[in-house]
């Protein structure tokens, strides 16, 4: 059998043969310099790379130092109410529900909505703190909105607050509402939401602070509201979610650090009086006095069904009153404190009785 055959088409060079074409005397233009690469290019080997610090707080396990978080609830929660405690121990240097504050320094408050709010219930943020009214603590208030969709107007506030001159340095800067700072924006847009995180980055980075964005629940209660894309550029979440009387505070997303455990906190009179502040719920509520959902809870077991109890499922049909994430978390905190056992399916009232 003959081999396939190799020979040469007319058009064709072999390879050994083949040179560059030859360019003397022609007019070809000499190949464009090499582009200069960005003076921050690097390469870290694995050594180098373990040598970075590591991810710093401002309040430990909680707020990320340089970072940039979302802060969210349903109307009415507090939210204004917590941040105002938030910034006021920062200012302080003091703890915060338990978390040590690693970094403190200087806050600014952006009121886009409500700057007269936001006055009231930073009194009773230092009444409760037993601070001074009169002795600055390092908590700015900047009573305008900024679009922060908008770069060059984020840029010109940038300017102003590197120009401004502080008590000690600014670590945190609270944009209080992300509604009120894209105003006449769409929330579901992914345009929208990528400009305004790309520029909330950009203050972090221009001023070296962690910028929180206050910002409200879906309709459901289940999630922040808008796009998906605020989540996936924010380095932590934290929702507050209201439940009877008391509020959790969870956290939902946190890049560099596991998540914390669930604070439970209560919304009750600053010491004078003169507004509100928020409050660890251990620390207030009685361990034998029950919240409004859970005295019906109670009550509905113990009426409804005796001694002889109810699944878990009975129990809850029982208290139609209360939406099932509160059912199931007050079965939870009367099973824990008590006031309910279980045996086999059934949930059963114990010889503990709760206060009136």
């Amino acid at each position: 059998m003959s081999g396939p055959d190799l020979t040469l088409d007319d058009h064709e060079i072999p390879w050994t043969e083949w040179a560059p074409p030859d360019t003397a005397g022609a007019d070809v233009a000499p190949p464009a310099p090499a582009a200069a690469f960005p003076s921050n290019w690097t390469l870290l080997d694995d050594v180098q790379l373990l040598d970075l610090p590591d991810p710093q707080w401002i309040i430990e396990d909680v707020i990320q130092r340089n970072g940039v978080g979302v802060i969210y609830s349903p109307p009415g929660s507090g939210k204004t109410t917590l941040v105002a405690g938030l910034l006021t121990a920062i200012c302080l240097g003091r703890p915060w529900f338990g978390h040590v504050v690693q970094t403190p320094g200087a806050c600014l408050y952006v009121a886009a909505e409500d700057r007269t709010g936001f006055k009231q219930r930073a009194r009773a943020a230092k009444r409760a703190a037993l601070a001074p009214l009169d002795q600055p603590i390092g908590l700015y208030t900047f009573p305008e909105a900024v679009d922060i969709r908008d770069g060059a107007a984020v840029q010109r506030f940038a300017q102003f607050l590197l120009a401004g001159t502080y008590r000690q340095p600014l670590v945190c800067l609270v944009i209080d509402t992300y509604a009120a700072s894209t105003s006449g924006g769409n929330e579901n847009s992914s345009e929208d939401t990528t400009l305004a995180m790309v520029n909330a980055q950009f203050l972090r980075d221009a001023l070296n602070v962690t910028v929180i964005l206050i910002h409200h629940t879906n309709a459901a209660g289940s999630r922040e509201r808008g796009h998906s894309g605020m989540r996936g550029a924010a380095d932590f979440m934290l929702s507050m979610t209201p439940v009877d009387d008391l509020v959790h505070l969870e956290c939902s997303k946190q890049r560099n650090a596991a998540p914390f455990e669930r604070i439970g906190l209560k919304l009750v009179p600053a010491p004078d009086g003169s507004g509100c502040v928020m409050r660890l719920a251990s620390e207030v509520l009685a361990s034998s006095t029950l919240t409004p959902a859970q005295s019906k809870a109670y009550f509905a077991l113990q009426d409804t069904f005796g001694a002889e109890g109810a699944t878990k499922a009975e129990w809850q049909k029982a208290c139609h009153e209360l939406a099932e994430r509160t059912f199931y978390h007050v079965a939870k905190v009367l099973t824990e404190q008590g006031y309910v056992a279980t045996l086999g399916t059934k949930y059963r009232i114990t010889a503990k009785e709760p206060r009136p």
